[in-house]
């Protein structure tokens, strides 16, 4: 009696390891499909807040540009038009061309050397 009673306990934990092995099973690559799922996740969260700085960067700019125009645009123009009919305004465009180069080259370079 004893031993049909371990042969049948046997049988039971050799079929329930079997059925919860065939439910179990993972794919050979799963590790390896996880992590790649969880880099692309990553990466699409990085573009959507980059997406996020460019759009309130832009907006913000606007924003600037608009008022500027709304509160100084009739003395800008005139200081426009007023620098457009004297020669004498267009002396200090080489120096102003020159330091904006300058300023531009000196910001790419601090960029490069300090970007993380």
């Amino acid at each position: 009696m004893n031993f049909l009673v371990k042969q049948n306990d046997k049988a039971l934990r050799e079929a329930l390891r079997q059925q919860s092995e065939q439910h179990m099973r993972l794919p050979s690559n799963f590790a390896y499909a996880t992590m790649r799922r969880i880099e692309r996740e990553r990466q699409t969260e990085e573009k959507l807040e980059k997406l996020a700085a460019v759009i309130t960067i832009a907006a913000c700019c606007l924003l600037g540009v608009g008022t500027m125009a709304y509160f100084y645009g009739e003395a800008l123009l005139g200081g426009l038009s007023s620098m457009l009919q004297q020669h004498e305004g267009f002396d200090v465009l080489p120096g102003l061309t020159f330091c904006c180069l300058f300023f531009a080259l000196f910001n790419t370079y601090l960029r490069k050397k300090f970007a993380s």
